[in-house]
């Protein structure tokens, strides 16, 4: 076992179907959820709930850790990451319609039906969080190689 290297912590970001938004709520409990994310704007995105309750733990505390694990062989192989950030939901019309199209392309669907039903709305369901800092491990052995699967298109550009 042992630490990633921050460009395979990029890579393993970049092509994750999955991650798990941890918050906290008003009395400090951990709250979680899990959502497809796709990149955009040196941000990792979600389209989630603007009622749920990461939208109504924002209110206390903007801070996020995305934590994103993959296997494979049987989970014989595996990497995790956590990003710690600071997270908001975001209403700008063009960001919105960007961001369902970024997630057409992750997901391999059009959501153009749902970028029109949140479009001009107040509360909108982009969730983008600016990554601070990233951790991560994996099973590879000190000077082995990590092999992630095929290079992702976008990667998370650094963060100031």
């Amino acid at each position: 076992m042992r630490a990633l290297r921050e460009d395979e912590m990029r890579a393993l970001v970049a092509q994750a179907k999955w991650a798990s938004i941890c918050t906290v709520d008003e009395t400090g409990a951990p709250y979680a959820i899990e959502a497809t994310p796709f990149l955009m704007d040196d941000c990792v995105c979600f389209m989630i709930s603007p009622r749920g309750g990461t939208f109504r733990n924002m209110a206390g505390n903007d801070r996020v850790l995305l934590k994103y694990t993959l296997t494979w062989d049987e989970m014989k192989g595996w990497a995790g990451v956590s990003c710690f950030g600071r997270g908001r939901f975001v209403a700008d019309a063009a960001l919105l319609a960007r961001g369902w199209g970024l997630l057409g392309e992750v997901l391999g669907q059009d959501f153009s039906a749902a970028a029109a039903r949140f479009a001009g709305k107040a509360q909108s369901p982009l969730f983008m969080v600016r990554v601070e800092r990233m951790t991560g491990r994996c099973s590879a052995r000190a000077g082995e190689q990590l092999r992630l699967g095929a290079a992702a298109q976008h990667t998370l550009k650094e963060s100031a």
